[in-house]
């Protein structure tokens, strides 16, 4: 009997040791883990980055083309300030996508190293290798969308108007003359 109970302890033993969870995956292992299952929101990092001054610009030609640019001219003008975004986005883009990706092993890494032990690394892992996170995570950009275009929608004329104040205000300052108002039913 003692024998049994012996080879019983061994085997259990044996198999803590061969488990999964028992072959212990250094910190700078997890980190990596962690690092790479982050990858597409790292990606998406650079693109939002590249984003910010095309939304900006946009905004401000957007503002100028209605208000500045005859009616007759502004669709030829609309297309090629798009031609020019989308080379803007073919430049720039990929440089900030890789910029990301290059330094998030470094500077996340170090953060997650620092304040994380083992175990919530592990935790980490495992939520973000939920099928219920990975499947939010691919609809998010869709979620977004939705409410920008929403949002964006919902307040056009408070933009608009308080883009032609300011545009007023400033020219007022600079002591020029403002942009003239659109013709009413343009937009």
């Amino acid at each position: 009997m003692q024998s049994l109970s012996r080879y019983v302890l061994v085997a259990l033993a044996a198999a803590a040791l061969f488990s999964p969870a028992a072959q212990a995956q250094s910190k700078k292992e997890l980190v990596a883990k962690v690092i790479a299952l982050q990858k597409p929101q790292y990606e998406q990092f650079g693109n939002m980055l590249a984003q910010v001054p095309i939304q900006q610009l946009v905004a401000s030609a957007s503002q100028v083309l209605n208000t500045r640019i005859a009616q007759d001219k502004r669709e030829a003008l609309g297309k090629s300030m798009e031609a020019e975004l989308q080379q803007y986005g073919k430049d720039v883009v990929p440089a900030l996508r890789a910029s990301a990706l290059k330094h998030a092993p470094e500077l996340i890494g170090a953060k997650l190293e620092a304040n994380f032990n083992e175990e919530e690394l592990k935790q980490l892992i495992g939520y973000l290798e939920s099928p219920v996170i990975k499947r939010y995570a691919q609809m998010s950009p869709e979620f977004q969308n939705v409410l920008a275009q929403r949002v964006t929608s919902e307040n056009r004329a408070l933009i608009e108007a308080k883009a032609r104040a300011l545009d007023a205000k400033l020219a007022s300052l600079l002591g020029v003359k403002p942009a003239p108002a659109p013709a009413s039913g343009s937009k």
